[in-house]
């Protein structure tokens, strides 16, 4: 599963993956939501980078493990990569602030300091 957003409702994307048995990739642009979704257990691990999430993924998905993997990023910036990289998830969903769209979303190229 691949998602984006850590926040709020968002913080329980990853819970819930690997509670159905799944493995996700869990995009946030802020590492204080990562971090406290680390420390209340609602996200198993945070990758160095892009490609260590897709170790850590394909590595826990070969041996069945359920794990949920936090990346810091802009998933407006990583979700194209992995197109590029022909990275096909079984299900992508979104829990940014879809409804915020001034403040919501972390436009390409800034800084998280920026958009705020």
């Amino acid at each position: 599963i691949l998602t984006a957003g850590l926040g709020g409702m968002g913080g329980a994307q990853p819970l819930a993956a690997s509670l159905a048995g799944a493995c996700s990739l869990n995009i946030e642009c802020q590492q204080s939501r990562i971090d406290f979704r680390l420390k209340t257990r609602y996200v198993d691990e945070q990758a160095r980078d892009l490609d260590d999430a897709l170790a850590r993924i394909a590595k826990y998905t070969q041996t069945g493990e359920a794990k949920s993997i936090a990346l810091l990023g802009n998933a407006a910036e990583i979700l194209p990569e992995l197109v590029k990289r022909g990275v096909k998830p079984d299900a992508v969903t979104d829990q940014t602030s879809a409804h915020d769209p001034v403040n919501g979303y972390l436009p390409i190229g800034w800084t998280v300091e920026q958009w705020f």
